[in-house]
């Protein structure tokens, strides 16, 4: 998950989850809920708030899939990270405003 201070829109830290899903974890994602409010509790005690997500496409470019944009959470980041024979290729971000808009690349800065 991807962490900063509430209110701002500057990504200060990142939290691992656990994909809950085994069988095809190269290929799709869920973090389980009860791991992902327990992160949350943990995020809102120290002031921060999550800010969007983050993921690898194994041997995949790094554009939002049909899966990543239909359980995208509006106005949250979504970074997505190619990896291509296990070395990271591409990096990009990607943010829809609405559920009924489609996912757009986002320009990030990083420092």
């Amino acid at each position: 998950m991807l962490v900063g201070r509430k209110g701002a829109s500057t990504v200060t830290r990142a939290v691992r989850a656990t994909n809950d899903i085994k069988d095809r974890a190269r290929d799709t994602y869920r973090i389980n809920p009860d791991e992902h409010r327990r992160i949350e509790r943990e995020v809102d005690e120290a002031g921060d708030e999550i800010l969007g997500y983050y993921h690898s496409h194994p041997d995949h470019p790094a554009r939002a899939s049909i899966r990543d944009t239909e359980q995208a959470w509006p106005r949250a980041f979504y970074m997505i990270v190619s990896c291509i024979h296990g070395q990271v290729a591409e990096t990009n971000v990607f943010m829809s405003d609405d559920w009924q808009q489609p996912m757009t690349q986002q320009t990030v800065e990083v420092v």
